[in-house]
């Protein structure tokens, strides 16, 4: 991507000294209120970055959790009103760069590569990375052109979305998200099953996922008729909140499912949870990776996933001809999505080979440490 001129001197100044020992200084920006996966994904980062002794400097909003919890930690948060868009505080954000001076700016979010890049123009920081989570194309392609030296994106879809709609592929990196492996560990099946009200014989379903379209619930709920037919002691257990609550409901009770369908609202106890459960089910026709399959595969929940986005980086064993370490089914596929449920529940041997490999390979290739040292790779390799 094109830097612009003032920035030039900087970095070819700079790459001399930021060895491989050097200690790099790293300003990270975030402007969700809320505390979803790209907000998890970023505090690992800066966990992992502090551990390794760099310095994490953080930007977000005033009102966020992701502000909250880093104050918590004891780092250093500069916040801001809003998302960053007045330009008092895009005055103050510059004031704050220019005093910290770091040698990586990571913008968290599109809003933070809008208003924070907007902030850091023309001013002397050898790298600017952009995070890229989704696989929706991109809005306003300039904008990551002009203010970022390299995208990361989260998975291969994403990157490929990206350079669909312009971005060049030498400016991309795919970097996966990383669970801790241990931020599962704990969970409780029958305090889970409590939680639900349900038998010990129940077979229950679990999605954890925002009640947005994209993440294709209703498709879920269209194939739930043909699987209680052939499951009737059968419950599917929805993790999440979000704008569509209400029409899922109405689609649940039109469907006559609804004895089979619990709405779980936002919930904090996901390794009961996943403990609790017998298939995680994950509908989605986008997304861009979903780090909450890589958390059933680290517990060894079998998984019934759709092909959207990302999802096949983390399930299908591609250029080793091996079957997949779940049930993978096309998007937006009600019948498909039945059949997968029932052939998971039908086939345990078939179950139980996936789950035991999908843990090995969460744990070789899809925890924190693997992404932060990924990451930091990405920031070593483009100061040089």
């Amino acid at each position: 991507m094109g830097r612009y001129a003032s920035n030039q001197f900087a970095v070819n100044a700079s790459s001399a000294a930021l060895g491989s020992t050097h200690k790099l200084n790293v300003a990270v920006v975030s402007t969700q209120n809320e505390w979803h996966g790209g907000e998890e994904q970023a505090a690992l980062l800066i966990d992992g970055l502090n551990r390794r002794g760099h310095t994490c400097h953080v930007m977000a909003r005033d009102t966020s959790e992701f502000a909250n919890r880093m104050q918590a930690r004891g780092l250093p948060v500069m916040t801001f009103r809003g998302r960053g868009q007045l330009p008092t505080t895009m005055w103050q954000m510059r004031r704050r760069l220019q005093l910290i001076r770091p040698d990586v700016i990571f913008y968290n979010d599109p809003h933070a590569l809008t208003y924070a890049g907007m902030a850091a123009w023309g001013l002397s920081i050898p790298l600017r990375v952009a995070s890229r989570r989704v696989d929706f194309p991109l809005k306003v392609v300039r904008r990551y052109r002009r203010m970022s030296d390299v995208v990361v994106c989260v998975s291969h879809a994403v990157r490929q979305v990206c350079v669909d709609c312009g971005l060049q592929a030498a400016d991309l990196e795919v970097v996966h998200d990383g669970v801790d492996p241990q931020r599962m560990q704990g969970g409780d099946r029958r305090r889970g099953r409590g939680s639900l009200g349900v038998a010990d014989d129940t077979t229950v379903l679990l999605t954890v996922a925002k009640l947005t379209d994209h993440k294709g619930h209703r498709f879920m709920m269209e194939a739930m008729p043909n699987i209680v037919r052939d499951f009737p002691r059968l419950q599917w257990a929805i993790a999440g909140d979000g704008p569509l609550h209400g029409q899922l409901e109405k689609q649940a009770a039109a469907l006559g499912v609804t004895k089979h369908v619990k709405f779980l609202g936002y919930r904090h106890d996901v390794p009961d949870l996943l403990a609790a459960a017998d298939l995680m089910i994950v509908p989605s026709h986008m997304e861009g990776l979903c780090s909450s399959i890589v958390d059933a595969m680290l517990v060894e929940v079998p998984i019934v996933a759709t092909r959207a986005g990302g999802i096949p980086d983390l399930l299908d064993r591609r250029g080793i001809h091996q079957p997949p370490v779940g049930w993978l089914v096309p998007p937006r596929d009600a019948e498909a999505l039945a059949k997968g449920v029932r052939d998971a529940l039908r086939f345990p041997h078939v179950t139980a080979r996936q789950v035991a490999q999908a843990e090995e390979r969460a744990r070789r290739e899809f925890t924190a440490e693997q992404m932060v040292e990924q990451t930091l790779h990405i920031f070593r390799e483009r100061l040089a």
